[in-house]
């Protein structure tokens, strides 16, 4: 009987500290990726301008090693600072399919130390929706301590160690007019500065390492496509305006587009080509009207 209450006063410590949520990556039940898992289907391509924040060294500030396939290599990556973030593109926009949609990848050394990041889409680079989030982790974490669970952990980047990706499903966005989730075109990222002070979902506080000099923040090392739209282009409502034509039609900052133009649909000429601009989702040209009783336009995708 002494020796079974013992075993009962060992064991609660450990059950009070987990969470509701998936554990960790290799663990039974776990959602992290892993950076060779077959689903993947394309990897970011470019980027805005990071917003670095404090304590974040110049080795660290390389956006460029964010691009690309997940290394799972501790020194490939950028490292955002603290309260920092950085915006990503991909070859085409992120659509939503069932189950996970993309997965973020970041450096921690062990399952127990976890920075952490809020994670936000938008289809037309100007309004962006934060994916809903939850920490249960109940009080500080020191700037190298490995005592965090990833069952504490929902909905943020950074639940998983290097070289295992946290999946986001956009089916668990809220719908909105001004999210097209099936042509998701950004996604970024704003580290969390885990003294509390920043609030959940739920308005609970969220820990995470804290303070780390030198290298301080989230560290991307790489975002992971699973569900991509590469159908026809959306082409909007266009209109003839001070002598011109001006066609609009949505863009992905990582794809190449040739505009086309014809008199009879059989026969078409090239007028242009060029990639869809950086900071939007859309894209407009306006092109001379000339003296004729019709004219076609069409908006060619070149990438495969």
């Amino acid at each position: 009987m002494m020796l079974r209450t013992l075993a009962i006063l060992l064991i609660s410590p450990l059950a009070f500290a987990l969470g509701p949520y998936p554990p960790a990556a290799g663990q039974t039940g776990s959602t992290a990726l892993g950076k060779d898992d077959s689903r993947f289907v394309a990897w970011a391509t470019g980027y805005w301008t990071p917003q670095y924040g404090a304590y974040v060294d110049a080795t660290w500030r390389t956006p460029q090693k964010s691009l690309g396939k997940a290394l799972g290599d501790a020194m490939d990556i950028v490292c955002l600072g603290n309260g920092g973030s950085i915006t990503m593109w991909f070859p085409h926009p992120i659509c939503d399919g069932t189950g996970a949609d993309f997965a973020v990848f970041e450096n921690s050394f062990s399952d127990g130390f976890l920075e952490l990041a809020f994670v936000e889409v938008s289809s037309d680079g100007v309004t962006f929706f934060r994916f809903p989030s939850a920490s249960l982790t109940t009080s500080a974490v020191g700037p190298f301590a490995t005592t965090m669970s990833a069952t504490n952990i929902d909905g943020l980047a950074g639940k998983y160690r290097m070289a295992f990706g946290t999946p986001f499903d956009l089916a668990s966005l809220t719908s909105s007019s001004l999210l097209d989730k099936q042509n998701v075109r950004f996604v970024r990222l704003l580290d969390i500065i885990g003294s509390g002070a920043t609030k959940d979902s739920s308005n609970r506080p969220i820990y995470d390492p804290t303070p780390v000099i030198g290298s301080g923040g989230f560290d991307l090392d790489a975002i992971g496509v699973i569900h991509q739209n590469n159908g026809p282009v959306h082409v909007l409502p266009s209109v003839i305006s001070a002598g011109a034509f001006r066609l609009k039609w949505e863009t992905n900052p990582g794809s190449q587009y040739r505009v086309e133009t014809a008199t009879t649909l059989g026969s078409w000429t090239s007028l242009e080509t060029f990639a869809g601009v950086s900071n939007r989702g859309l894209t407009e040209r306006a092109y001379p009207l000339v003296n004729e009783p019709k004219r076609f336009w069409r908006i060619v995708r070149l990438d495969p």
